[in-house]
């Protein structure tokens, strides 16, 4: 079985805690529940807010299993013994993130040692943070293909990494090459959240998302069914008749979705998610851009609160990567900010992940 968008759960990383409780309460106004990774004989130090959500079973804590870890170290292993060459990211020494133990199979844990002699007190290992992160893709990875819950994070940097593990290494090492056929593409949509959300209550937001019902699952089923096409399309006509269709979709939802939240507060903010997807290059060149000189430096809005870039080309091996692409293989990642101010060319603040990719890879 597939892992799904369109599903009502989530599975977070790549964090035992959450980092803001107002990202976890903007996160279930989208998804009814939201899974995280949790080692064995681990009490996880959570705010208050985070407990009752725990209490009320929006918040389910994944134990993992042998089978977890012999898979993870399986897959780790395999992509680490077949690329040519590793990225700048993931051969830094800035020790910055911890890694459980409990949550590496026992073949990898003399790898790990090289990096971290000792555990602390609670068993982490401190790590190299893109070292960290890469060994947790492949573990969210596994733990999200066999428990069938999509991937979703509120760390920029992960998701860049994972944005290099999804396409299987094969981002071009010139990041930028405008003769590349094929592309790893950012789609960003504005969803709009309570301006007022870090202030509400958990039962105030289970209200809304109960009253949201229908629209979330129309929303997230959307976002879906478009990633899973516009990655398959190479003719770009037929992907702006696909981009129009999607156009329609999510403002008659957002609209919907809208006009429920108004009747709970009276001023509203963006939060942001994005979806990491490839996608052909010829298709978005003469529908969405005009020529390949603008396509990874510009985020195109092609629609009110829908943006779409590109974010690194890609090898000739991925267009292997592209056709076999479904939903199920994108990373998500939700931006929640107090201001998301406006620049010249956009109506949001974009994050830019072209500069985090060129950083992960070269710098």
């Amino acid at each position: 079985m597939k892992n799904n968008f369109s599903g009502d759960s989530i599975l977070y990383y790549p964090t035992i805690e959450f980092q803001d409780e107002t990202w976890v309460k903007s996160s279930l106004l989208f998804w009814n529940k939201i899974y995280r990774i949790v080692p064995d004989n681990y009490k996880p130090r959570d705010l208050r807010e985070i407990t009752l959500a725990k209490d009320q079973e929006l918040i389910l804590d994944i134990t993992l299993t042998t089978e977890d870890l012999r898979q993870t170290a399986v897959d780790f292993e395999h992509f680490f013994n077949n690329i040519d060459s590793v990225p700048w990211g993931l051969d830094n020494d800035q020790y910055e993130t911890r890694l459980h133990t409990d949550k590496i199979d026992d073949r990898l844990k003399p790898y790990f040692n090289q990096f971290s002699k000792s555990l602390d007190k609670n068993g982490f290992y401190k790590i190299p943070s893109n070292i960290a992160n890469g060994y947790m893709f492949f573990l969210a990875d596994v733990v999200s293909k066999r428990r069938n819950i999509p991937k979703l994070t509120d760390n920029p940097d992960m998701f860049t990494a994972m944005s290099y593990f999804d396409t299987e290494g094969n981002i071009d090492n010139w990041y930028t090459d405008v003769k590349a056929t094929e592309t790893y593409s950012n789609l960003v949509l504005e969803n709009l959240v309570p301006a007022n959300i870090q202030s509400l209550s958990l039962s105030q937001i289970i209200k809304i998302n109960d009253a949201m019902g229908k629209y979330k699952d129309e929303f997230r089923k959307s976002v879906s069914d478009f990633n899973d096409k516009i990655s398959k399309i190479e003719e770009p006509t037929f992907l702006m008749q696909e981009i129009q269709k999607f156009k329609n979709e999510l403002t008659n939802v957002n609209a919907s979705k809208t006009e429920i939240l108004r009747t709970y507060v009276t001023e509203l903010k963006s939060s942001l998610l994005y979806v990491g997807l490839p996608i052909c290059t010829t298709s978005i060149i003469g529908s969405i851009y005009t020529s390949t000189n603008d396509l990874y430096n510009t985020m195109i809005q092609i629609s009110k609160g829908i943006f779409l870039g590109g974010i690194a080309s890609l090898g000739n091996a991925a267009k292997d990567v592209r056709t076999r692409w479904t939903s199920s293989r994108s990373n998500y990642y939700l931006e929640i900010k107090k201001h998301l101010a406006a620049t010249e060319n956009s109506p949001i603040q974009i994050t830019n992940m072209n500069d985090r990719m060129e950083e992960f890879i070269n710098d």
